[in-house]
């Protein structure tokens, strides 16, 4: 890479940032309280996991749900093909001490060589990467980084029994096959990290030889000279994402009468302005949305944005920030005989940014998924295999550690997730909006918060109080508020 390509991508990257944190804040506004009628109609925008859930969870307290889709079906994106992992033990948030060292040294290599991290060029000119990645820097911090850890160690845990819940009520198949996660140290000095990261968790073991996890993961004897020890959690597990969301689908057509808008494009919002003499704060309702087939919904009493990586464009239309940023990550997908060994857990190498999970069985054939990587390329081409040798790297990986599946077929995916600026899903009211939420940017983590995420926007949405020791939990470090 030439020393002028350096100096020009260093000098955008301090005044796009230095740009936007000498740019006014937005407003705040007070938010009001309001009545509930019976029945309240909500209508949903996206139908990945985290839409579904959050329709499950309005639809089973009362609410006339109406799920608007651009695509033709649910989960055609993030929610399509994913790592497959629930992993309440994989905390670290992304925005953490150790991003501002990746982040330039991703900028700065030749584009010949692989990192797990990657910016592209054309993003360096985007104002609203350097505004989200100003938020996301302000949080790469010890102290950001231990106080986020907690709210996603508590979320996830309350999701965990969320999922249970739902299993415990309904019928629902989605090739779940993990008995808990192994995170792999390498050496004593990741063994270390991956301990201290885990201190907070419960139902864990430490594994402080090779031998002790071959004792949890036979399927790793022939390579236990890769490794120095290990974490396992009990609290882990997998299942394929797309199925869930097909058959939570089937549930809430049937169940609950929940209606579905497929190839709809919202296209603007209908929205009502009350301003408070008093104290001269703006209320705002929305009372419809407009589509792409130049229809309008009307008479509605929530709107709730759950379409991830399309939040930040749509929110612009109301003069409303969400920092939520695309970052695509690769999969790799191997098909197997059924007869042959499988991973019993989910296979965490983090030194390779590797996520291994092999999926149920079925009679005729295995699955093994494997994920990783982050690549911050905007929403240009979100849902493209833009370079296949990353997805290729990952499959090299997962070779050193599982070398039986060399011999079977592979294809490779890509799938962009809705990161938030501080790693920490937004779930709750948009400011001086008294009908308007969102349940975005839950990045990587979306399969393994999804359904704690959505009951707790159903609780926020019902206005019900959080008191401290219920089984819920309290929404206020979760508001889309924060970075206002």
């Amino acid at each position: 890479m030439s020393r002028k390509f350096v100096l020009l991508t260093s000098t955008i990257t301090a005044y796009g940032i230095y740009k936007y944190a000498s740019s006014n804040k937005n407003k705040r506004y007070v938010q009001s309280t309001r009545s509930i009628p019976d029945h309240p109609t909500s209508v949903i925008i996206g139908t990945g996991i985290v839409g579904l859930t959050s329709a499950y969870y309005l639809a089973k307290n009362g609410h006339k749900v109406i799920c608007i889709e651009k695509r033709e079906d649910v989960a055609l994106e993030t929610s399509y093909k994913n790592g497959a992992l629930i992993c309440p033990s994989l905390l670290t948030p992304w925005a953490n001490s150790e991003v501002p060292k990746k982040y330039f040294k991703s900028i700065f290599s030749s584009s010949s060589k692989l990192t797990s991290t990657k910016i592209w060029p054309s993003t360096l000119f985007s104002l609203k990467f350097y505004r989200w990645m100003y938020e996301y820097l302000k949080n790469c911090t010890t102290k950001a980084q231990i106080k986020n850890a907690k709210h996603l160690l508590i979320l996830s845990m309350y999701s965990r029994q969320c999922l249970d819940d739902i299993l415990n009520e309904n019928s629902i198949s989605f090739s779940r096959h993990s008995n808990g996660s192994l995170q792999i140290g390498i050496d004593e000095t990741v063994l270390k990290q991956i301990i201290e990261e885990s201190k907070d968790i419960n139902d864990i073991q430490i594994l402080s030889t090779s031998d002790e996890v071959i004792k949890y993961e036979p399927i790793l004897t022939n390579v236990k000279d890769r490794f120095y020890g290990g974490v396992f959690s009990s609290s882990d597990t997998n299942g394929n994402i797309y199925e869930f969301c097909c058959e939570l689908k089937k549930i809430l057509v049937e169940k609950y009468n929940v209606q579905f808008l497929f190839n709809t494009e919202i296209k603007d919002f209908l929205v009502t302005t009350t301003i408070k003499s008093h104290n001269n704060y703006q209320q705002r309702h929305v009372t419809g949305v407009l589509t792409n087939n130049n229809k309008s919904i009307n008479n509605i009493d929530n709107v709730i944005l759950t379409n991830g990586n399309y939040v930040m464009p749509l929110t612009k239309k109301l003069n409303i920030y969400i920092p939520v940023y695309p970052v695509k990550g690769y999969v790799v997908e191997i098909k197997t005989p059924a007869n042959i060994p499988f991973p019993s857990m989910n296979l965490v190498d983090d030194g390779n940014k590797l996520y291994i999970s092999a999926l149920k069985p079925t009679a005729d054939q295995g699955i093994v998924r494997v994920s990783g990587l982050a690549e911050f390329g905007g929403w240009k081409d979100i849902g493209v295999l833009s370079e296949p040798n990353r997805a290729q790297y990952l499959y090299e990986q997962t070779i050193k550690w599982l070398p039986h599946l060399e011999p079977y077929e592979k294809t490779f995916h890509s799938c962009s997730r809705p990161v938030s600026a501080d790693d920490v899903p937004l779930i709750g009211s948009c400011d001086n909006f008294d009908n308007l939420f969102v349940n975005c940017g839950h990045g990587s983590k979306g399969w393994t918060l999804a359904f704690g995420s959505a009951a707790l926007l159903a609780n926020i949405i019902n206005q019900k109080p959080y008191k401290e020791g219920d089984k819920n939990i309290d929404p206020e470090p979760y508001s889309p508020n924060r970075f206002s």
